[in-house]
């Protein structure tokens, strides 16, 4: 590892000192590098003038990069990680350390996704953004006094295509075909309706493969991707001050699921090792016998109209969005042929949100942005535990460690298998629902001041008003036929004894019986109902700013220094739990909070080939908000607290006439400061381990990306276009508890990751063929893991997909 962080370093030394040396020569103009322009601050803006980190990357390197999924950016993103709790679907981002860590779908992420403008708060919705972009923006720290959404880890704009009017008819269309029998589609065309006031544009993508996880009981593999996506844009200018523009958009997905590698565990937990000796372990990548097979299926409609009238001196812009989507999945979670767990994943999803706000453009060293912003998302989920504990290996093997524990002199142990070994093989299946509804109001505004020349003053400040409600709960057990059985939620039949305990389990186990009365029957035996649990809503309003100061040394260099206050609201537990906790006691995690401090810098030199951009950073973060994996239920608990602190430098060169260089280093050294959550490896519900020092979810101490493109003409008939870019992503945890209880194996070691592509083309780019490779090593590391030891008796991981490579071949018209 060691060696690894050596080599690093030193290849980034290497690079910085060979574009110096490069670009010594002459300044040309053909040479220098196109400028940026971002909406960060909701103006647009060239990247260099913003004092804010933010890493934008265009639609051109995001076609050169291969790009196809909102995961894929963050390999060229410094401090950005993605994980994937169930393939590539509701992808989990991290930003600096700050991460949703959960994996269930009715929940917020601290990182704020939006869609030309329009706010998607649903992670399967993500996908279909990735359609004809124009370009991404990750913005680093929280966001909220411009932003419509309240953020505590930062924003993701992506950016779509607009037709523009009076331009000439365009468009293109690409077929590609790869490995795994890859096919794929995507194009655009545009054109004019009416001269001079209506332009629109159609554009869609296609993609189809058999999947490369094999699955050794025969039939189709599995982790095959299946979708179709299409979006219509109609760009209207009625007048001279006043345009709107229209989106809709419609896809769908239904591709077969992505299954887990697990690892059997030994000893640890309630449920030692049935998988092993069963001899189930899968030990092998993308290849397993996997006992359930089913698809994920998402269907999504977005909607989002933007309105703006243009004064002479100022703005008034209006955005309107809203989606409709339905998500469905069936996975087998224990990655074998066994019976021990395999859920049924549905949630569907209804939102919309309108933001309305005035942007000045005074000619003076005032100016400002205000608005006003409400959101609302209705989220109802049903997630079935279709499979539990049905493995018909469970019982035998409960009942001999038993026998084992009580010969041994451990009657409480003992006692507390057979238990187990006698109730587990006849458990049945737990039908879980659960609705949210979630509404905010805010009010935002942004003051720009230039006290001289040189030096800007911008001060931020946003109210908002939450409120969170949870309309409807009901946790059911139905037997292996899918009869319903009995209802935990409403109507726990647990003692108030055993609830006193904190002991919240569908079953009481003689573990607890030395103490307190065993209730009648192990299970819940009745009554059924589908009635709900006690509504419960949650209000909550906060006050946040941002102050920062930023100053020109010279022409082409800015740096900065800001302080800026984050918040995030509670959210209820949509956890697999079996009495109704009270929000002070379970139901309802605490909102977050951040203060975060940020110094950067901006830079462009020699002539403009060399633009160099760093920002250094230091959180403190309050009450963070992850799920917490307890045996076979889940807790939506806070962390006490966690410091954060680190850099990010971003380096983009172009030394030589068709070559282009850019590299990104980002650093992050982070820790709980306080976290108190339970023991795993112990029956008894209130021991507790005090995790204090820990390092928390996807924070690498150091990421690492390059990307080198270079193009020249053969034989003046032959464009060619040569990429070859990296990434390097440092050890990370997957657990908060990090090496502890269990958990050690709860992680992913530091991997390196390779792609290429070769394009050639006409000279007027007219027609395009392009080689690609992703992974062109075959890096096999995990982004996901989870400890379900004492729950299943085995750890769950996520790999990634292995090599994939093909061929795309691109009219442009």
């Amino acid at each position: 590892m060691l060696f690894s962080k050596r080599i690093l370093i030193l290849l980034a030394l290497v690079l910085v000192s060979n574009l110096l040396i490069s670009t010594s020569h002459a300044a040309d103009e053909t040479m220098m590098l196109e400028e940026v322009t971002v909406t960060a601050q909701r103006r647009a803006e060239n990247l260099q003038d913003v004092p804010v980190s933010v890493a934008a990357i265009s639609g051109e390197d995001i076609r050169a990069f291969n790009w196809d999924r909102p995961n894929d950016i963050a390999a060229q993103v410094a401090n950005f990680q993605v994980s994937t709790p169930y393939g590539d679907v509701q992808p989990l981002f991290a930003i600096r350390g700050i991460s949703m860590i959960d994996y269930t779908p009715s929940q917020s992420s601290p990182i704020g996704v939006y869609l030309d403008e329009g706010y998607l708060g649903f992670s399967s919705t993500h996908g279909m953004a990735m359609l004809d972009l124009q370009g991404v923006e990750v913005l680093r720290g929280p966001q909220g006094t411009l932003y419509g959404k309240n953020t505590t880890g930062g924003a993701i704009n992506l950016n779509s295509r607009n037709p523009w009017i009076d331009d000439p008819a365009s468009g293109y269309l690409t077929l590609g075909f790869g490995n795994y029998s890859t096919t794929k589609a995507n194009g655009a065309i545009e054109g004019i309706l009416i001269e001079g006031s209506l332009a629109v544009r159609f554009a869609f993508n296609y993609k189809k493969d058999d999947g490369y996880f094999e699955n050794l009981l025969g039939g189709d593999d599995l982790a095959q991707t299946n979708y179709i996506n299409a979006r219509l844009t109609l760009n209207w200018e009625p007048t001279e001050r006043f345009s709107t523009i229209l989106k809709l958009s419609a896809g769908e997905s239904d591709g077969r699921s992505t299954p887990p590698r697990i690892q059997a565990t030994i000893g640890e937990g309630i449920l030692p090792a049935t998988i092993n000796v069963a001899g189930r372990t899968s030990t092998e990548r993308h290849r397993a016998a996997i006992s359930k097979v089913g698809k994920t299926t998402i269907e999504n409609t977005l909607g989002n109209l933007r309105m703006e009238y243009a004064a002479d001196n100022f703005s008034i812009i209006s955005v309107t969005s809203g989606y409709d989507a339905d998500y469905n999945q069936v996975q087998d979670l224990d990655g074998t042929d066994a019976t021990l767990i395999a859920i049924d994943w549905a949630a569907t999803s209804k939102a919309w949100s309108q933001d309305l706000r005035f942007v000045s453009e005074f000619s003076g060293p005032f100016n400002f942005i205000t608005g006003i912003y409400y959101g609302f998302e209705d989220t109802d989920t049903r997630i079935l535990h279709a499979e539990m504990f049905g493995d018909p290996a469970v019982g035998p093997v409960l009942t001999m460690l038993g026998n084992a524990a009580l010969a041994g002199g451990d009657p409480i142990t003992g006692n507390h298998l057979l238990v187990l070994g006698q109730a587990l093989p006849a458990f049945g299946m737990v039908d879980r629902r659960f609705d949210v509804e979630k509404e905010s109001w805010a009010f935002y505004a942004n003051f720009d001041y230039q006290i001289t020349d040189r030096l800007k003053a911008t001060v931020g400040v946003r109210y908002t008003d939450d409120k969170n409600t949870r309309d409807y709960i009901n946790y059911s057990r139905l037997d292996q036929d899918g009869n319903p059985v009995g209802s935990w939620l409403p109507g726990n039949l647990l003692t108030p004894q055993f609830q006193a305990l904190g002991f919240d389990a569908p079953f009481v186990t003689f573990a607890l019986s030395q103490a307190v009365p065993l209730p009648a029957g192990m299970y819940l035996n009745g009554p059924y109902s589908l009635d709900s649990g006690e509504i419960r809503s949650v209000s909550e309003d906060e006050l946040t700013w941002r102050l920062a100061l930023d100053y020109l040394l010279t022409d082409n260099s800015m740096i900065y220094a800001s302080y800026s206050t984050g918040f995030r609201s509670g959210s209820f537990n949509n956890g697999l739990v079996y009495a109704d906790q009270k929000n002070e006691n379970g139901a309802y995690a605490k909102p977050e909070f951040i203060d975060a401090f940020e110094a950067g810098f901006k830079s462009e030199f020699l002539d403009s080939r060399l633009r160099l951009n760093g920002a250094f950073f230091y959180y403190d973060y309050e009450d963070q908000q992850f799920v917490n994996q307890v045996g076979i239920s889940a807790f939506l608990v806070n962390a006490g607290g966690v410091e954060m602190k680190g850099f990010e430098l971003e380096l983009l060169a172009a030394p030589t006439d068709g070559l282009t260089l850019q590299a990104g280093l980002g650093y992050l050294d982070s820790e709980y400061t306080e976290l108190v959550l339970p023991m795993l490896s112990t029956i008894n519900p209130l021991d507790t381990i005090d995790l204090k020092g820990n390092t928390p979810v996807s924070s690498p101490e150091i990421n690492f990306n390059f990307a080198i493109d270079y193009e020249f003409t053969i034989a003046d008939k032959v464009l060619t276009r040569l990429r070859f870019d990296g990434n390097f992503v440092d050890d990370q945890w997957y657990s908060a508890y990090n090496e502890f209880d269990g958990h050690q194996d709860i992680r992913q070691d530091a991997y390196w990751l390779f792609n290429g592509q070769v394009l050639f083309s006409d000279p007027g780019e007219r027609y395009q063929l392009a080689l690609w490779m992703r992974n062109i090593f075959d890096e096999e590391y995990s982004n996901y893991a989870i400890n379900l030891q004492s729950g299943f008796g085995y750890n769950y991981f996520m790999d990634a997909a292995p090599r994939a490579y093909g061929v795309d071949f691109t009219i442009m018209y």
